[in-house]
């Protein structure tokens, strides 16, 4: 499990790899500013297309929305990581440490960052 902290500034989000080997996904000042977007972005495209957008900045440096089945996890559940290694064709050679939030069947992490400025995805390796 990590001990040192490690936070990523965002515009809508930080990202905090936390010591206790989660990552914590905070609302920034921006975020809560322009929620009501993020809002209708999940109204009109859907919750993943909501989480793609408050993390776009930190999916353009180095971050990714790993679909399940590419590290052949039978969930459906958004998974996270900056430690993915893929091949030519896009195929996952290499997964370090992933972040998962378990309970997108019964809490939707877009109304956990509007009520709570935080939601936390489980990190596994």
């Amino acid at each position: 499990m990590p001990s040192v902290h490690s936070i990523e500034h965002g515009f809508y989000v930080d990202l905090e790899k936390a010591g206790d080997g989660n990552l914590h996904i905070r609302l920034t000042r921006n975020g809560r500013r322009n929620f009501r977007d993020i809002r209708g972005e999940q109204d009109r495209f859907g919750t993943h297309a909501a989480l793609c957008a408050l993390l776009e900045d930190h999916l353009c440096s180095g971050w990714e929305m790993v679909p399940p089945e590419d590290l052949g996890a039978l969930t459906s559940a958004p998974i996270l990581s900056d430690e993915i290694t893929r091949d030519d064709n896009g195929c996952v050679t290499e997964a370090g440490r992933v972040y998962w939030y378990p309970e997108y069947q019964v809490r939707d992490e877009i109304e956990e960052l509007r009520s709570r400025f935080e939601v936390v995805f489980e990190g596994v390796s």
